[in-house]
């Protein structure tokens, strides 16, 4: 499998993210979420549907596709990004009425179990003949993470950046692609090993000086448009959604200088 970097792949997902949130509006929510949470924030939007009535029109791309997105178009009632950075970018343009702290994200190798005894750190994803996949920097906010936290300062980085054999757009296309085949390891955030199609995945801790560990906040945004439903949504998600994201496997357990 060749490595894929596609900057037409780029220009088309943000023509089609756009294409896509700027048909005629329905009736309810519009919540943007990274790509890789999809199972707690489906299953959120979906019990706040069945408890209010209120249909909540759910969108997931990469968070870096969603920051533009927001950013071009100053729309959308919800925000949640894969990282606190993309929060942060929108609060620095006056986007964001309110947020909060929602979970932990941590980044982790992810290896089928016939892959245990072979792949046991950062070391031997820089070993020739390896096949690794994580996600598009210029798409994904961890993909942008794991090349500034890792690939550029582990000794052996870009040893490690030879054996990408493809790209993927988010968290969940990096585990379709894995799924394909031909593939030995992913760097992901480790609770995709939880999700579905994450399903016999094992988790492989990377080493401390390597780590990456992120805050996910939650942004009530400015372009809303109904003020009093968007406020009521962003509050049952920030009360409610802690059980389910709790579920799904996050750590939502806040630490000082966090505050809800």
């Amino acid at each position: 499998m060749r490595r894929y970097i596609f900057i037409a792949v780029s220009v088309m997902v943000l023509v089609v993210s756009g294409v896509i949130l700027l048909l005629p509006e329905k009736p309810g929510l519009v919540f943007l979420s990274g790509a890789g949470m999809k199972a707690p924030v489906s299953e959120i939007a979906d019990n706040f549907h069945r408890e209010t009535g209120v249909v909540v029109q759910t969108y997931f791309k990469g968070s870096l596709i969603l920051c533009d997105y927001i950013l071009k178009f100053k729309t959308g009632d919800v925000f949640l990004p894969g990282d606190k950075k993309n929060m942060d970018i929108l609060k620095g343009d006056d986007l964001v009425a309110e947020s909060g702290f929602m979970a932990w994200h941590q980044v982790a190798i992810l290896i089928s179990p016939e892959q245990q005894n072979k792949i046991k750190g950062l070391d031997d994803l820089a070993a020739p003949g390896i096949r690794l996949v994580f996600s598009n920097p210029r798409l994904a906010s961890l993909g942008k993470l794991v090349m500034e936290r890792i690939i550029e300062k582990h000794p052996k980085g870009q040893d490690i950046l030879k054996n990408v054999v493809v790209y993927g757009s988010s968290s969940l296309d990096v585990l379709r692609l894995y799924n394909q085949g031909g593939v030995d390891a992913i760097i992901e955030w480790d609770v995709m090993a939880s999700v579905p199609e994450g399903k016999g995945l094992v988790v492989v801790p990377i080493e401390k000086p390597y780590q990456i560990r992120d805050e996910l906040w939650i942004g009530l945004l400015k372009g809303v448009r109904d003020p009093l439903l968007a406020k009521q949504f962003y509050d049952y998600v920030v009360s409610n959604g802690k059980d389910v994201f709790r579920k799904y496997g996050y750590d939502v357990t806040p630490v000082d200088g966090i505050n809800e």
